[in-house]
């Protein structure tokens, strides 16, 4: 044999590029980053935003008296007078005759309406906000009212929301806390609007006041109307990050294994923070991982909650090591970041985010390929990770290149192992090797997945029976060399002439000697050693024929 080696082809595990990580958060909607990304959206936005144009509610339209509450004569004509001027546009008169009309009659719900339009109308429009807030959460029997105070409280905010958010926006940079207090004062007239709150909280976070950025979110998220899902995102990201240094202890003690310990560094906490939804699971987690008598070793089970909280759950207990992870990832420092993850797998084994980072680390380093297919397919649950279904794909791919690589390994290091000239052990050994590699052929062309890989394994088996045959070749040389040297020894020990020595001598050695040539020669191809073995089984015959 030739003992010539052959590079393994350069097979791909996974494409240079990274998904980018810089915004990759631990937290059950912890990524702050989305939301200060937000805020950029939003100045940019308002750059962009024309001057708004006036905008103005349909004509009122007159309640007939026999529809209005019955407040006896004096108060109707009061209330008839002031819808009169209404229609004529005297809007300052109607707001005096209303204001006697609701000192007779103060819980009237069409009066209250009425002056909140005429101050509307007068431009008074925080005013206006202030009359109708009670009014949005009363049940007002009258359709037309209820639908008449809607309609002008929606006017108003589009009107008025985006003037208050200049303001803020231009003021808060010299005078935070009067920009804040102006701020929080409109929201609080028009608490239906999700992004002043939202802005607010973001401009706290900013601050470094995560409590109260947490506050003015949560405190929001039931009283917008229409989308409030990233308001909600944003109090759920704050109440982890808040928590995430407050229950820092607790998260400590639990990767120690020291549940009880975690559980009373939660009771520690101030009372706020103690009843939210949050910290109650944790607490509740926590206690039972100590009626089970959970082993610090085992990796934690996964809570008994809905996914949602689950996961804010996770993001509670793996947002201290995120940073870490994030950074090692970053920097390509792949087995330092593989050991921080695995810590954090224990904890939160079923956790998407550490799970996706994991599996990267895996198939960069080309190891573990079943361990990487189980970590992208968690990653894939959460929509959050949409390059989670490409890593998937890429860890089965990876499965089937390391299978490769390790047969083509194999093959390598076989031919590497063999001497020039091999000795017959050796040629054992490495046919034993070929023959196993050349069986698991069926096994990796139907793994392979792509071309590429088809390829590749094509390769290797062209590779094996190649060099089946010359060990064939090389074992058939070997045995005729030994043939040889068994006749040339048999020659020598019968004398100078062999034709003509003692041939009772040495009869069964050759014989064998014989036996084997015609064995070799019925499996032997080679044509150099098939002439060696034809020459030699005539000198046999000559000696036979003297004998």
């Amino acid at each position: 044999m030739t003992g010539d080696r052959r590079d393994t082809p350069a097979l791909p595990h996974l494409t240079p590029q990274l998904p980018d990580l810089s915004g990759l958060s631990f937290g059950g909607g912890g990524d702050l980053g989305e939301h200060f990304r937000r805020l950029e959206e939003i100045t940019r936005r308002r750059a962009d935003r024309a001057e708004p144009s006036t905008l103005f509610l349909p004509e009122f339209t007159t309640l007939a008296a026999e529809d209005s509450l019955d407040v006896g004569d004096d108060g109707e004509d009061l209330l008839e007078d002031a819808r009169a001027n209404i229609t004529r546009g005297e809007y300052a008169l109607a707001l005096e005759q209303l204001a006697e009309f609701l000192d007779l009659s103060p819980g009237h719900a069409e009066a209250r309406y009425l002056r909140g339009y005429c101050h509307y109308r007068l431009g008074d429009l925080m005013t206006a906000l202030e009359i109708t807030l009670p009014m949005r959460s009363e049940r007002l029997d009258d359709r037309r009212v209820r639908s008449g105070v809607l309609e002008l409280r929606a006017t108003l905010r589009r009107m008025v929301t985006p003037e208050e958010t200049d303001a803020f926006l231009d003021t808060r940079g010299r005078d935070p806390r009067g920009a804040d207090e102006r701020f929080r004062r409109f929201i609080a007239l028009a608490p239906e609007e999700p992004e002043p709150p939202y802005l607010l909280a973001v401009m706290l976070v900013l601050d470094g006041d995560l409590a109260a950025a947490y506050r003015t979110a949560q405190a929001a998220v039931d009283e917008v109307e229409g989308d409030a899902s990233r308001l909600r995102a944003l109090a759920d990201a704050l109440q982890t990050a808040a928590l995430g240094s407050l229950a820092g202890d607790a998260v400590r003690a639990l990767a120690d294994g020291a549940y009880s310990r975690a559980r009373k560094a939660l009771q520690r906490l101030d009372r706020e923070w103690r009843e939210t939804e949050l910290v109650r699971d944790f607490d509740a987690y926590l206690g039972g991982l100590i009626r089970t008598g959970r082993s610090p070793a085992k990796p934690l089970p996964p809570p008994a909650l809905s996914p949602e909280r689950a996961t804010r759950l996770y993001g509670l207990i793996a947002d201290p090591y995120r940073e870490e992870a994030v950074e090692l990832v970053t920097d390509r420092r792949w087995a330092e970041a593989e050991r921080v993850l695995a810590k954090v797998l224990h904890l939160v084994p079923a956790y998407p985010p550490p799970n996706y980072l994991y599996a990267i680390c895996l198939l960069v380093q080309g190891k573990e390929p079943e361990r990487a297919i189980t970590a992208a397919g968690i990653a894939v649950r959460d929509p959050m990770l949409p390059e989670a279904e490409l890593l998937l794909r890429r860890a089965v791919e990876a499965k089937a290149v390391l299978a490769i690589n390790a047969a083509f390994d194999e093959h390598n290091a076989a031919m590497a192992a063999i001497g020039s000239p091999p000795t017959r052990q050796q040629l054992i050994t490495l046919r034993r090797t070929m023959e196993g590699l050349r069986d698991r052929m069926p096994g990796l062309r139907e793994q392979a997945g792509t071309g590429e890989n088809e390829r590749h394994v094509r390769k290797l088996a062209d590779a094996v029976a190649q060099r089946l045959a010359e060990i064939d070749r090389a074992t058939a040389t070997i045995e005729v060399n030994e043939l040889v040297s068994r006749f040339n020894r048999w020659a020598e020990r019968s004398g100078p002439h062999p034709l003509y020595a003692d041939l009772d001598f040495g009869q069964t050695e050759l014989a064998l000697i014989d036996r084997d040539v015609q064995r070799l020669l019925r499996s032997t191809t080679d044509p150099r050693a098939r002439k060696v073995l034809q020459d030699l089984r005539d000198v046999l015959a000559s000696v036979n024929r003297f004998g």
